[in-house]
């Protein structure tokens, strides 16, 4: 086990990389490095559109977020971020808006929506 899967559980299935933050997790600039890191270890080299499930993700620093906007997007063709229909405009509305992520990217309530979204990438 790579430090980030102590943090998010990682998987890639039908051409899109998929991850899930496991609950109550505060994200951190050092948690968000070592997210990205085990991530690119996963990918090995390739790159791929990418499923981030954030519904269990407690809180995310203004550090990790322009680490991610940035660093995070390596390898990565679009990302689509599952959330809590009540967290919208948050957390992921900053990164989007302040951070600015550098692939496409857009948030959902359901799996379905952002997988749709992600096919186009693939």
């Amino acid at each position: 086990m790579f430090k980030g899967e102590d943090y998010a559980h990682f998987w890639i299935e039908e051409g899109i990389l998929n991850f899930i933050y496991k609950p109550n997790i505060i994200l951190d600039l050092n948690e968000a490095k070592a997210v990205v890191k085990a991530r690119l270890r996963l990918q090995q080299g390739e790159t791929y559109p990418i499923l981030c499930d954030i519904r269990q993700l407690k809180f995310s620093s203004k550090a990790a977020r322009e680490y991610m906007a940035v660093t995070g997007c390596l390898k990565a063709l679009a990302i689509a971020f599952v959330m809590e229909e009540a967290y919208s405009g948050t957390m992921v509305a900053a990164f989007m808006k302040i951070s600015k992520p550098t692939v496409p990217t857009r948030a959902f309530t359901t799996t379905a929506e952002a997988l749709s979204f992600l096919k186009r990438f693939k």
